[in-house]
């Protein structure tokens, strides 16, 4: 009788469901990196809080640990010289969703009190794309501003950008799916930002202040140069690693989790610059 039960319970899976199983895969996936570095960071923990001044007030400098090369000397960002799009949400009508991107989801399109121009509000547990047929090169760079407000940044709990394979958002994308190429989480709860690749399965952890973004603007800039991908947030640099396949296509996905508290999530001035 139990074996029927259980059988019962199995078939009658929602998809909802099977989405909350895809979230906790990705997690226990987060949690192992970060259990696999934590030896690495308590050995260095000292010796690294007596960094200097990374430029943030009343912090240091990121800490990073991981699999991934990353540069001890942090040159600056360089942007491509060449336009290849860009949206400001300039022409878009507020209240509506946003011309130029496509969702599993909703979205509006706001303006913020503080905070000049127009600005993509991001619903809770939903993925966002361009809705565009943009081919992006093999070198080339992306940017764009994430405006948040929150009580706490930890109400944000994780928002997630990288490049998935195909240009679909008929549903959530997940990191660890198999359509993704690489992806960058902002794990506000663990301030930590991790990156994890798909395409050789290097992953990334590097602690970093984002308690100091509850109610902020974060600049984010991308760098790809074949199968090298570069990551600042604002003048931070958080990624130098060989993480892409330049032979798999490569389009710009943006996904966030369940907010907690009314915190919310915007984005807007996204340019994408070749060379």
């Amino acid at each position: 009788m139990k074996k029927i039960v259980i059988l019962i319970s199995i078939l009658g899976l929602t998809l909802n469901g099977h989405a909350q199983i895809l979230k906790k895969i990705q997690r226990k996936m987060e949690d192992k990196v970060e259990k696999s570095v934590d030896g690495i960071l308590n050995g260095k923990t000292e010796e690294k809080n007596q960094q200097p001044n990374a430029g943030i007030p009343g912090t240091t400098g990121p800490k990073t640990a991981g699999t991934f090369d990353i540069l001890t000397k942090s040159e600056p960002f360089i942007a491509g010289n060449v336009l290849l799009f860009e949206d400001s949400l300039n022409y878009d009508t507020p209240g509506r969703m946003a011309k130029y991107w496509q969702t599993n989801s909703t979205g509006t399109v706001v303006e913020i009190n503080g905070a000049p121009g127009k600005w993509l509000k991001l619903a809770d547990q939903a993925s966002y794309q361009l809705d565009t047929l943009l081919h992006l090169p093999q070198k080339f760079t992306l940017e764009f501003d994430l405006l948040t407000r929150a009580s706490e940044a930890k109400d944000l709990r994780s928002i997630d950008f990288g490049f998935s394979k195909n240009n679909s958002t008929r549903k959530y994308i997940y990191g660890v799916a198999n359509e993704t190429n690489v992806y960058t989480s902002l794990q506000y709860y663990y301030e930590t930002i991790n990156t994890t690749s798909n395409n050789n399965n290097n992953q990334s952890r590097i602690e970093f202040p984002l308690s100091n973004y509850a109610n902020a603007i974060m600049h984010v800039s991308v760098s790809v140069d074949g199968s090298r991908m570069q990551v600042y947030i604002d003048d931070h640099k958080v990624l130098d690693a060989t993480v892409l396949n330049p032979q798999v296509p490569k389009h710009f996905f943006l996904s966030t989790e369940n907010y907690r508290n009314n915190a919310v999530a915007l984005i807007s001035n996204l340019r994408i610059y070749g060379f």
